[in-house]
């Protein structure tokens, strides 16, 4: 039971931006335990865990489409303090600059920047996205959540399919979850062991990469109208991820 509520949680902190799975692993103490079995193929122990994920996900991803599609603007500013906040976590232990670093930034925050163009608008997917475009994100999205400190919803959010995943879950698109499930499963197995070699030995460079990813990406979340409540939601937001980025 106690496994089933932890996986309720991952998959709540997994949708929201900014929030690391990979944190809530090392806080849960299974990390170095979780990516060893994961090569290994051994997911038994875990499959409590990953069910209970999947309903926070579902829970999760439905309420936030159904907050998009009533009050766009104000979760997508609520949602942008989220996202901003989490370069604490990024940058944590690495806050010399080095001209290498500058340069990965800055390469990240031009990736970032273009693959955002589109705002996040919801749950109106006006095109569909390409099935293998949709099996890429999910598997690298997933990878990077294992990964500690590296919020795998930024590559989501990054990559434009934030929302489209958001309107797949809240209208239970099964051919594209479907999709979506195979690429996340794949990420964690093939991919997990792999990205985890290279973040540890290039730590510094890739968190510096990944901050300006998520600062170039945040452009999808710009708001479009502004109201008096908006202020306050980003404060909410940025608080909240700020906070826990500071105790974990």
């Amino acid at each position: 039971m106690i496994s089933w509520l932890k996986g309720i949680l991952l998959g709540f902190i997994v949708v929201l931006p900014g929030m690391s799975g990979g944190t809530v692993f090392v806080i849960f103490g299974i990390y170095e335990d979780l990516v060893r079995d994961l090569v290994r193929l051994r997911l038994k122990p875990y499959l409590p865990l990953f069910g209970g994920m999947l309903i926070g996900i579902f829970i999760s991803g439905s309420l936030f489409s159904l907050f998009f599609q009533t009050y766009r603007d104000e979760t997508a500013v609520f949602l942008l303090g989220c996202l901003l906040a989490s370069i604490r976590a990024v940058l944590k232990d690495y806050y010399d600059i080095t001209i290498g670093r500058i340069v990965f930034f800055l390469a990240g925050a031009a990736l970032g920047f273009a693959l955002g163009a589109d705002p996040i608008g919801g749950v109106v997917v006006v095109e569909e996205v390409g099935l293998m475009y949709l099996f890429v994100g999910s598997a690298l999205a997933s990878a990077t959540m294992v990964l500690p400190g590296l919020p795998g919803s930024s590559v989501l959010i990054a990559m434009g399919i934030y929302d489209t995943a958001l309107f797949y879950l809240s209208e239970l698109v099964w051919s594209r979850l479907m999709v979506l499930g195979a690429g996340s499963i794949t990420g964690m197995v093939l991919l997990v062991k792999l990205l985890e070699k290279i973040y540890n030995r290039h730590r510094g460079l890739i968190s510096y990469f990944f901050a300006g990813l998520i600062l170039g990406s945040s452009r999808a979340l710009i708001p479009n109208d502004f109201s008096l409540i908006m202020p306050v939601l980003f404060i909410i937001g940025f608080t909240a991820v700020w906070v826990w980025s500071g105790k974990s």
